[in-house]
């Protein structure tokens, strides 16, 4: 029974990261696509680096959702075998991986808020 409340309340954790790592993973296409827009018509050096800048870090972050989308995938692939061979060992693990997973969100979370407020800054 404890494992089938792990399973729902994760999975309804996951999905919720999921849809934000989603709609985060389009506002930093349409950033860069932005960018590349703005690239040709700086000549200045401090803008160049900026917008190479901004375009590294939104790179690195759309990298990060890749690992995310990759972690949270297998997390719900492990929570389904505790529920088939629930062993204290298996369930210690699901619990510790879930905790570094909603570390790592947000983490990516507050680093996203950093380069959309940089964007933001950039453009005004």
């Amino acid at each position: 029974m404890a494992t089938t409340a792990v399973k729902v309340s994760h999975d309804l954790e996951y999905k919720h990261w999921l849809n934000e790592i989603e709609f985060y993973n389009l506002e930093l296409v349409n950033m860069q696509h932005q960018l590349a827009d703005f690239t040709p018509t700086f000549y200045k050096k401090y803008f160049a680096e900026n917008v190479s800048h901004i375009q590294n870090r939104s790179i690195y972050l759309l990298e990060v959702i890749e690992i995310l989308r990759h972690d949270i995938k297998q997390q719900k692939s492990d929570i389904k075998k505790l529920q088939a061979y629930p062993t204290p060992k298996l369930r210690d693990q699901v619990s510790r991986i879930h905790l570094r997973l909603r570390n790592d969100v947000a983490i990516f979370f507050d680093l996203y808020l950093e380069v959309k407020i940089d964007f933001s800054d950039f453009l005004a």
